[in-house]
């Protein structure tokens, strides 16, 4: 009994034996053979696929829905390295993760250059002058071409070259030519305006009476170039007529510049090819509503229908004495009013968008 005893255990002791050499078998197995880690690159390729595709349908440019020049090569070399990670057969999940982040925040930024149209939902007239006198706002204020005053000579507007060069995509004023804008409410805002045009000035009168543009002129507003070559603009406001200049500097003959005014209660601004060149503070009031029997002119100060030769102080806007007035001598394109005073940020920008 004793020695069947003893040979059961002795078997037991075998098994249990057998059993712990395979455990130490298989643990020493788990431990020696490479652990295979599934890498998940589908989000990141998703992600090339798409930011491929943009970058080749961009375009650089500065017109609206191209991108500022330079950009597409940044955003190339984000999509390079986003491709090296793809392509690696060693990238960790947290490489792909980087690589995904970064060539997102790549994506934006190069979205961030594109140009795009400043205050679309402000903007009441916009005559871009690409060949026709045509309103681009949206708002249907189509202009015509007029012959100026008898006392300028009763010369027509005619397509010129633009900034960049191009025939037929602006207009030459000169002896009064014009093109005139029918008056509407929203060329008369009532509480903030912004004037922006591109202007080269071929000469100028000794009076100084180079008019850019004139809603009855002083008795609602006009910009024109002063006889000591300033940008100069006229508001009437409910305390009283402002009148001031951008200052310094002065503007030389034959050089496109991108001329912008502001006014809202408080502060004029001047800008010169983007840049905040004076301010003029402590400004009341809001702009007068004008007759709506006086239309906008571009390149005159009034409508040539409405002269006459009457001194008769016209402040009621019934009297229109001619010499008074006066014209552009120059080359006039893309011609913007807005019913808010545009920010530092949105004339820079402007101004960038369409800089020759």
């Amino acid at each position: 009994m004793k020695n069947n005893s003893f040979s059961v255990r002795s078997l037991l002791s075998v098994i249990m034996a057998f059993m712990l050499l395979l455990v130490l078998f298989d643990a020493c197995k788990k431990t020696d053979d490479p652990v295979v880690v599934v890498v998940d690159k589908t989000k990141l390729k998703a992600r090339l696929d798409s930011a491929n595709a943009g970058y080749a349908l961009a375009v650089e440019g500065t017109q609206v829905g191209q991108f500022e020049a330079g950009s597409k090569a940044v955003f190339k070399t984000a999509i390079d390295a986003a491709t090296t990670v793809n392509n690696s057969t060693s990238a960790s999940q947290s490489d792909v993760n980087n690589a995904y982040t970064n060539l997102g925040q790549a994506g934006l930024l190069f979205l961030s250059k594109q140009v795009q149209q400043i205050a679309p939902q402000n903007l009441v007239l916009y005559l871009k002058m690409d060949g026709d006198t045509k309103d681009a706002s949206g708002k249907g204020l189509d202009g015509s071409l007029k012959a100026g005053g008898a006392q300028w000579g009763a010369g027509t507007p005619t397509l010129t070259k633009d900034r960049y060069g191009v025939d037929n995509k602006a207009y030459h004023f000169f002896k009064g030519g014009n093109i005139e804008v029918p008056y509407n409410t929203v060329i008369n805002p009532a509480k903030e305006i912004t004037v922006s045009v591109w202007a080269r000035m071929d000469s100028n009168s000794v009076a100084g009476n180079n008019y850019i543009l004139g809603l009855n002129r002083w008795n609602g507003y006009k910009l024109n170039i002063q006889q000591a070559n300033y940008a100069f603009f006229t508001l009437k406001t409910t305390t009283g007529i402002i009148d001031h200049d951008n200052a310094d500097p002065k503007l030389d003959l034959n050089k496109w510049y991108h001329i912008t005014v502001t006014y809202k209660a408080g502060n004029m601004n001047f800008y010169l090819n983007g840049t905040l060149t004076k301010n003029w503070p402590n400004l009341t009031g809001d702009p007068v509503a004008v007759k709506s029997t006086i239309n906008l002119a571009i390149g005159q100060d009034l409508p040539t229908s409405l002269y006459q030769n009457n001194e008769a102080n016209d402040a009621d806007g019934n009297n229109f004495n001619g010499p008074w007035g006066g014209y552009f001598r120059g080359d006039l394109d893309e011609v913007r009013i807005y019913n808010v005073a545009l920010s530092d940020t949105q004339v820079k920008s402007l101004y960038t968008a369409e800089k020759p």
